[in-house]
């Protein structure tokens, strides 16, 4: 795959995976909450398992498309 190719896939990764945590965070409360930012709002529990899982699918993801060149013969 062209260098361009591979760096847009791998924005696109963490971009999704981004996306899917914090689409989890806005529209959940699953969990206690575990930062309060104000009197109505917080991190959930739940978020941070949600992003968890997400970055880590992204990771495994990522790992192949930066494993470098395999020299073809």
């Amino acid at each position: 795959m062209p260098r361009v190719g591979r760096v847009l896939l791998l924005g696109a990764i963490w971009v999704v995976a981004t996306l899917f945590g914090l689409g989890v965070a806005a529209t959940t409360t699953i969990g206690p909450t575990v930062l309060s930012l104000s009197y109505n709002h917080g991190v959930h529990l739940g978020d941070l398992v949600a992003f968890a899982g997400a970055y880590a699918v992204a990771a495994v993801l990522t790992a192949p498309l930066l494993g470098g060149h395999q020299n073809k013969k």
